[in-house]
């Protein structure tokens, strides 16, 4: 079991923030990831409605195993209707993207 004490606040994550980020599941609209070294947190890659932006698009067209750890980018940090939850809108860095 990790060590959550060591785990970094929310309130550490930025927009354009590259992150470690482990596949934690597929979804008929994108993937789950769980954020390396942060609280927990819902975090999500929406490659339905970001298919078209650089880095995403292939991603979308082969998503990473489940298990897989990636580098992907915080998007959008936005308090959810429930505290804690608190929804992580992640991309994928662009960078060598067409």
């Amino acid at each position: 079991m990790p060590d959550d004490s060591r785990r970094r606040p929310l309130s550490e994550l930025h927009e354009g923030e590259t992150v470690r980020a482990t596949i934690t599941s597929h979804q008929p609209w994108g993937l789950t990831a769980r954020l390396n070294g942060y609280e927990a947190v819902g975090a999500s890659l929406d490659v339905i409605r970001r298919g078209r932006e650089p880095g995403v698009r292939r991603l979308a067209q082969e998503l990473p195993p489940v298990g897989v750890t990636v580098d992907l980018v915080v998007g959008d940090v936005r308090a959810w209707h429930h505290e804690p939850w608190v929804w992580v809108d992640l991309t994928t860095p662009g960078r060598g993207e067409d």
